[in-house]
């Protein structure tokens, strides 16, 4: 018994102790001053939306709150991780200090898969916007112009204003854009996808001159599959300028005229 209270005794010492000593080196560490700002962008290399210089801008209010030369101490870490993520092109954010006394800003982009675009004159004014992987519905940018599926349609706006995310009709269109993105075959071959008012979609695509008719954008899967075919197994044997028209909207067929 004595053993054991000894023991305990012992670990409560121990880890008293540790949290004096983390104590004391946060509280040095809260005294130290920031020497340098480092920035790390991931999705850099496919995305240039965001630049070192857009994050500093956000981090410092364009210069008119500096942190080089400014104790810890007075440097809200969470806050800046919230001004960052104002910009809608930054997915996540995350801040932190190192012993060195360098504050260092780690921020993932957004990725887009679509762009949508207003497709009459009822839509005009309607201004393009890209899809993130995530869902989100971005502006576009005057640095850089993503390569992506075109979504052109008479029901832009309605698709601009949805949370692709929850909204129950959002979610399958949400599901396509990324079927088409992570396929290197749909993503160099489909251009463009054209959305009707009732919610059926037209491909549009880069090679041939093909009318794709896909229908709603249901069983998504399964209609890639069947169009699969059709350019694997008929156009090789029939020919590239064959037919004007194919359909896979219909459950276990490929109509090709």
């Amino acid at each position: 018994m004595k053993f054991r209270v000894k023991r305990w005794v012992g670990v409560f010492l121990t880890v008293g102790v540790l949290g004096v000593a983390i104590g004391f080196v946060e509280k040095k560490h809260a005294a130290r001053t920031c020497r340098r700002i480092g920035v790390r962008i991931e999705n850099e290399l496919g995305n240039y939306f965001i630049s070192e210089s857009d994050i500093l801008d956000l981090i410092t209010h364009h210069g008119n709150d500096p942190l080089v030369g400014n104790e810890f101490k007075n440097i809200d870490l969470k806050s800046l991780e919230r001004r960052i993520k104002t910009n809608k092109f930054i997915r996540t954010s995350q801040v932190s200090r190192n012993l060195k006394g360098d504050l260092l800003v780690e921020v993932q982009q957004c990725v887009p898969i679509a762009r949508i675009v207003a497709g009459s004159a009822a839509q005009a004014g309607t201004p393009d916007a890209y899809v993130s992987q995530t869902g989100q519905v971005l502006p576009l940018s005057d640095r850089f112009t993503a390569r992506v599926v075109l979504v052109e349609s008479e029901y832009a706006r309605p698709l601009l204003e949805m949370d692709f995310t929850k909204a129950e009709e959002g979610q399958p269109f949400l599901e396509l854009f990324r079927a088409i993105d992570q396929d290197p075959f749909w993503k160099a071959q489909i251009a463009e996808l054209y959305v009707d008012r009732n919610g059926e979609i037209t491909f549009l695509p880069q090679v041939g001159k093909q009318v794709i008719e896909f229908g709603t954008p249901t069983e998504i899967a399964a209609k890639l599959r069947k169009l699969k075919v059709f350019y694997k197994q008929i156009l090789p044997v029939k020919g590239w300028d064959r037919y004007r028209r194919v359909s896979v909207k219909f459950r276990n067929q490929i109509v090709c005229e």
